[in-house]
């Protein structure tokens, strides 16, 4: 038997080819892989450290413990800074006390749901790809959180 006849190439139209080969597509992003795509590696460890750390909040009031730190601010200069009382706050909190929570640190408690939305928007963002509106996401938000937590430091001195 014989074998079949080779076919002459195709014609080359005279301006070249029509459609020169394109070069492979890089892949659009990282590759995902993983229970949690899209999440950091360093999520995780900082959750059990936040984790243990407000366990041992809840377990302390932070008044006399020689564990928690003390405020250098407020040491020098005798004035409270914006944080003064954050750490108290979120243990009256961790207790239901909201009402002094707020007594000893207002712009923490009304920073805590506003931070919370925030952070778990971003987290979605991250997770889904889809865009989610938070309080924070926009490019200027470092402006009016700034002017509020000097305004805080500054009135609650008065």
């Amino acid at each position: 038997m014989d074998a079949p006849p080779l076919l002459p190439p195709d014609p080359v139209p005279a301006g070249g080819p029509s459609r020169p080969t394109d070069p492979p597509r890089p892949i659009a992003g990282p590759v995902r892989s993983g229970r949690f795509p899209g999440i950091a590696p360093w999520v995780a460890p900082a959750a059990v450290v936040g984790l243990g750390a407000l366990t041992l909040l809840w377990h302390f009031e932070p008044r006399g413990q020689f564990f928690f730190p003390r405020c250098t601010f407020l040491q020098v200069t005798g004035l409270q800074c914006p944080g003064c009382g954050g750490l108290r706050a979120t243990h009256a909190l961790l207790h239901g006390d909201v009402a002094s929570a707020w007594r000893l640190n207002a712009l923490w408690v009304a920073a805590l749901p506003l931070g919370a939305w925030s952070a778990a928007a971003v987290a979605l963002e991250r997770w889904t790809g889809r865009r989610i509106l938070h309080p924070l996401g926009w490019r200027r938000a470092w402006i009016p959180v700034v002017v509020a937590i000097l305004a805080f430091g500054l009135l609650r001195n008065l």
